[in-house]
């Protein structure tokens, strides 16, 4: 019981612990973008009223300046992707003077929808079909072909299946016949889009889609 006392003293002479800094965070408004669109990136818990230098991929990429609460954002273009390139990720990383650093991702993706092989009779061509940058604005969609015919026309539309991942893709469908039925003579046009019945896709249409172009001759 003695000893009571003095534990009690030793306790009370303890200094109070500081509370712990808080961490910078580097993020972006969305996890992937269309390439060449616009990136807002954001920071938190930077030094206050001071520059941020941002890198990305380690390369030099621009500074942001911190307001008093150590925040900052800024907007940058996604860069365009090369030729071959579908989807990419990308790292970003912010750094202060007082070395309070925070690093974040992101992906670039063409909107972009096709099939394999492009050549052969388009009677009897049995393909498979990939589409990118599907799920921008909705996520893990289904994606849909609608068959629409010279005369303008929607022949059939056909489920390809669910556009999944971050940006949202089908790898590779199954083989499947390109022409599901016996087509006509004539330029048809191969919708792509998240919609379950044919509307013709245009500038102002607000869903992801591609059209491509099939030419049928005669034998």
């Amino acid at each position: 019981m003695r000893r009571l006392p003095a534990l009690l003293l030793t306790l009370a002479a303890a200094p109070a612990t500081a509370p712990a800094a808080r961490a910078a965070v580097l993020a972006t408004d969305l996890p992937c973008y269309q390439e060449t669109q616009d990136v807002v990136v954001g920071g938190t818990a930077f030094a206050p009223t001071a520059p941020v230098a941002i890198s990305q991929d380690d390369a030099p990429f621009g500074t942001a300046d911190t307001d008093p609460a150590g925040a900052f954002q800024r907007k940058f273009a996604a860069p365009e992707l090369g030729r071959d390139v579908r989807e990419q990720v990308f790292t970003l990383k912010g750094i202060d003077s007082a070395l309070n650093t925070a690093t974040t991702t992101y992906r670039t993706t063409k909107i972009f929808a096709d099939f394999t092989p492009d050549t052969g009779d388009p009677k009897t061509l049995k393909v498979r079909f990939s589409v990118n940058g599907f799920g921008l604005l909705r996520r893990e969609p289904s994606v849909y072909l609608h068959y629409v015919s010279p005369r303008g026309k929607a022949r059939r539309d056909v489920r390809l299946g669910r556009a999944v991942g971050t940006c949202g893709k089908i790898r590779s469908t199954r083989h499947r016949h390109l022409f599901p039925f016996t087509a006509e003579r004539g330029r048809w046009v191969l919708q792509f889009d998240t919609n379950k019945t044919y509307k013709r896709a245009t500038s102002k249409s607000k869903y992801i889609w591609v059209r491509k172009p099939v030419e049928i001759f005669n034998r």
